[in-house]
């Protein structure tokens, strides 16, 4: 079911409304950066290392080499799956935190909810 006009215009009032008290999320939410061939065959390398130091580990009956195993293979996964940050994008500014007095966004946004109802 679509949105009426009336929901799409409070929509987009709650997203300018947020973008401009909390820039850093919008920035995080937006969509990431797909990982680079490079990064994947590096982190499937070191997942592969990995996979063998903790083969290793296991056959010569020292848990704690597994243990390094396991850990190399998770860097490996990780170097992998993550996406590299975007050059060049400026970091967000440090807000001093959500407002809690009466000023905060969700209190505005109840405000305006009352005086749309009447109330």
């Amino acid at each position: 079911m679509p949105l009426s006009e009336y929901e799409q215009r409070v929509l987009a009032e709650m997203e300018q409304q947020l973008s401009s008290d909390d820039p850093k999320l919008v920035t995080s939410l937006a969509a990431p950066a797909a990982p680079r061939r490079g990064r994947i065959a590096l982190g499937i390398l070191v997942g592969l290392v990995g996979l063998a130091v903790l083969v290793v580990g296991m056959t010569v009956s020292m848990i704690w080499l597994s243990l390094v195993g396991f850990a190399i293979m998770f860097v490996g996964g990780y170097v992998a799956l993550s996406a590299p940050k975007a050059p060049g994008v400026p970091a967000a500014p440090k807000s001093p935190g959500p407002s809690r007095g009466r000023g905060g966004f969700t209190q505005r946004f109840e405000d305006r909810w009352n005086e749309r109802r009447g109330d």
